[in-house]
């Protein structure tokens, strides 16, 4: 998530270095992308609070959770149910997690908001969202420290399955066009232009995804996620 959001899966696994330039990163090795289903987190007892959206989806956004960088495995379910208790809690009130995809440091894929691998669902962000788009947030702070090689990994094969799923371009300069349904960066009813791989701060006043993932989502992550991308022809693995 953001800050201000946190309290006080188809065929491909890609193993990325450093981020500091394109020579660091390593070859791709391909295998299948494993999407956890809600219910390994959410179990029966946080439900959405009210019914969700579909979207009509153009394009794709990062975020970070801007939360800590050492959670444990045996940790993240925790912290994932937390920021659900945050995000329907009053000073949020959002219907369920705002993102519609979870990444957590050990590459780990997790679907956050109900219904998110089935189709499109319409999330919510800090500072408004306009929509239009599928968010996939890595868990973690990366204004000063990259996110692990298995993160990043992780969200190139997850954005690569959904611009597969969705039909979006994701070549590098690939742009799409929309009418803003409001944020406080872009208006309601403002014509937005945006790259179709984009980090949070393009759309809305927010340091999110952090300055260091930020870079990669703007210089790199098109690229890397282009590469990927097949024909869709299965749909993620889950576990059980």
């Amino acid at each position: 998530m953001c800050e201000q959001c946190l309290p006080t899966l188809s065929r491909r696994h890609l193993m990325i270095g450093s981020i500091g330039s394109r020579a660091d990163l390593p070859r791709p090795q391909v295998g299948p992308l494993v999407i956890r289903p809600r219910s390994d987190w959410a179990g029966t007892e946080r439900p959405p609070q009210r019914s969700l959206a579909t979207e009509d989806v153009r394009f794709l956004l990062v975020h970070h959770s801007a939360g800590s960088n050492r959670d444990r495995p045996e940790d993240i379910a925790d912290t994932i149910r937390s920021i659900y208790d945050f995000h329907t809690g009053r000073d949020r009130g959002w219907p369920d997690i705002a993102y519609n995809f979870l990444i957590d440091a050990y590459g780990t894929v997790w679907e956050a908001r109900a219904g998110s691998l089935a189709g499109p669902v319409a999330g919510d962000a800090t500072g408004g969202n306009q929509g239009f788009s599928q968010l996939v947030c890595l868990l973690g702070d990366f204004t000063y420290q990259a996110p692990t090689a298995a993160a990043l990994g992780s969200l190139v094969q997850t954005l690569a399955w959904l611009a597969d799923r969705h039909g979006i371009d994701t070549a590098p300069g690939a742009e799409v066009g929309f009418t803003s349904r409001g944020s406080n960066r872009h208006a309601e009813g403002a014509l937005v232009t945006t790259a179709t791989i984009a980090g949070h701060r393009s759309m809305s006043q927010t340091r999110c995804p952090g300055d260091v993932l930020f870079a990669y989502v703007r210089d790199q992550l098109s690229g890397e996620v282009t590469k990927e991308r097949r024909p869709l022809t299965t749909e993620p693995l889950t576990t059980e």
